[in-house]
């Protein structure tokens, strides 16, 4: 990118107020905060319904304007090459003219919640199941993001730039030292970016990497775990030493002790490795989490679809869908056939209550099965990961989990037996079939 080209910005841009119109169409609501190179706020578009934005101005500011100004225009290009629900979609990318100066804007999703530096501030701590779900939703934001060719380092995951939306998954924002692990010849080294406490030595160096991000995630975690900054635990070499008492237990402490490794060699290397150490025991927990004995749709057991509905695919369906009167005895495994007792004792409350609840429990079935047979006559293989396991309608359990089909990450929740439900916790794998065609809607198919 040329410096003397005119229509870049030469002079600090102006603050914007409450009732301000940027390019015709968004309305500032207010201020979000200052980021790694600009004020961010809240507007709405009022071409699209109002709906909420979060608008970026780029700030220029001396003779680091320029510089400000190419990583700018590098969260934009970056940005708009993502598509995961933990990072904020780009709308727009738009230059502005206003007082004779040009200025640029990035137009985006408002991600609601807040941040982990206010929780910090708030001294609004996480239990163990909530700083898990934490941990295992920042790893499959940085798994994306590492695993795309070529890979994408943010360089700067800190608690301001972690938000918790309200059902509590995060979200990664402020791209604004974004950059890709491969560089072009007339690149040249890398800038160094980043905030100082969550950055390794690597980086101060310019040779960020896939380690840096995670060593980053690691110093947040810690401020986040123990509410004191990572420099007040740093040696007089620079190096963060996890205290011996960190709440959690082993498991964790050992994760960030390397997690914050001074070496980048001596860190995990990938998102996948942090997140198979700390599922493997849970946090705080003495012992591995035990899992159902799961019962999976592998791909290559499925023919393209349409596809009969017979066989071992048939009991799998019936496992998945169950009968009405299964769908009583909640506290049975969905395999365990039920006894002439249970039968009858189905018959006699069907009895007792006028036949409402087996007509409900029948209506019930019905809607399933009719569900379950578009899935497994056209449904993708794919597996997931839970995210969260509780209560729903009837005592069954809703469980959402998401997944990755052709390097887009999805979410999505499904009503389990509760039998099964209750043997999964946060973070294992279960086996799904989704309908691409049907926004990507899917079912769970694992059972126990």
């Amino acid at each position: 990118m040329s410096v003397d080209n005119p229509a870049l910005p030469s002079r600090p841009a102006r603050a914007l107020s409450p009732g301000d119109v940027v390019a015709e169409r968004y309305r500032v609501v207010r201020a979000l905060g200052r980021g790694s190179f600009g004020h961010t706020y809240l507007a709405v578009d009022t071409t699209a319904g109002d709906r909420e934005v979060a608008l970026k101005q780029m700030r220029v500011e001396g003779e680091h304007g320029w510089k400000a100004f190419e990583l700018f225009e590098r969260e934009a290009a970056v940005l708009r090459s993502l598509r995961h629900h933990g990072i904020p979609e780009i709308f727009e990318h738009l230059r502005v003219t206003a007082d004779g100066v040009v200025l640029a804007y990035l137009v985006m999703e408002y991600v609601a919640g807040t941040s982990l530096e206010q929780r910090i501030e708030e001294r609004a701590g996480l239990d163990p199941p909530a700083l898990l779900r934490l941990a295992l939703g920042l790893l499959d934001i940085l798994e994306y993001l590492h695993a795309r060719v070529p890979p994408v380092l943010h360089r700067d995951i800190k608690p301001a730039n972690v938000i918790v939306r309200p059902d509590g998954a995060p979200a990664l924002v402020d791209f604004g030292a974004v950059r890709t692990v491969f560089r072009t010849a007339t690149e040249g080294g890398s800038t160094v970016v980043g905030t100082v406490g969550y950055m390794p030595y690597e980086q101060y160096m310019g040779q960020a990497s896939p380690a840096s991000d995670l060593y980053a995630l690691g110093a947040t975690l810690l401020h986040v775990i123990t509410g004191r900054g990572p420099t007040e635990f740093a040696s007089r070499d620079g190096v963060i030493e996890v205290p011996t008492d960190l709440p959690g237990g082993a498991v964790l402490r050992g994760v960030l002790v390397r997690l914050l490794a001074h070496s980048a060699s001596a860190r995990y290397q990938s998102a996948g490795e942090v997140r198979e150490a700390l599922l493997a025991p849970a946090l705080g927990a003495t012992e591995a989490p035990r899992s159902a004995a799961l019962v999976r749709v592998q791909p290559t057991a499925l023919a393209p679809g349409p596809r009969a509905i017979e066989g071992e695919l048939r009991k799998r369906f019936d496992q998945v869908v169950l009968g009405p009167m299964q769908m009583l005895y909640t506290g049975r495994l969905p395999s365990q056939p039920l006894t002439a007792t249970q039968r009858m004792l189905a018959v006699l409350f069907g009895l007792v209550t006028f036949g409402i609840v087996p007509l409900v429990y029948s209506l019930w079935h019905a809607s399933r099965r009719a569900r379950a047979r578009g899935f497994f006559e056209r449904g993708v293989p794919a597996s997931g990961r839970i995210v969260q396991v509780q209560k729903d309608t009837l005592e069954w359990i809703e469980v959402t989990y998401e997944f990755t089909l052709e390097g887009v990450t999805h979410r999505g929740a499904d009503t389990v037996f509760p039998s099964v439900a209750r043997l999964w916790r946060p973070g294992d794998e279960i086996e799904l079939l989704v309908l691409p065609d049907q926004r990507h809607d899917s079912i769970i198919v694992s059972s126990a």
